[in-house]
């Protein structure tokens, strides 16, 4: 597998069956920003994902916690259901 993290893809850590999408990288630190399934964030140094033992993985069937809840928002503040948010109407 690429050790360069692909932003838009989902990863499994294979020492803790953890799953996650890789949402994005900021180039000044220098770390990988992802989201787990409930929806937590984090970031990863570029150095530490290097030696991470990951797979790709398929999306979750269920992935509407990984979507951020600012992005979940209805104009009117409340939270969207996630076929709403997920539609391509949308």
């Amino acid at each position: 597998m690429n050790s360069t993290a692909q932003v838009g893809r989902w990863y499994m850590r294979l020492d803790t069956g953890e799953t996650f999408l890789v949402t994005g990288y900021d180039d000044k630190s220098r770390t990988i920003e992802t989201q787990a399934i409930n929806g937590d964030l984090d970031e990863i140094d570029e150095e530490i994902w290097s030696t991470l033992p990951l797979a790709f993985a398929e999306p979750p069937e269920d992935w509407s916690g990984a979507i951020d809840d600012a992005d979940a928002l209805d104009a009117d503040g409340s939270i969207a259901p996630a076929e709403k948010i997920l539609s391509p109407e949308r």
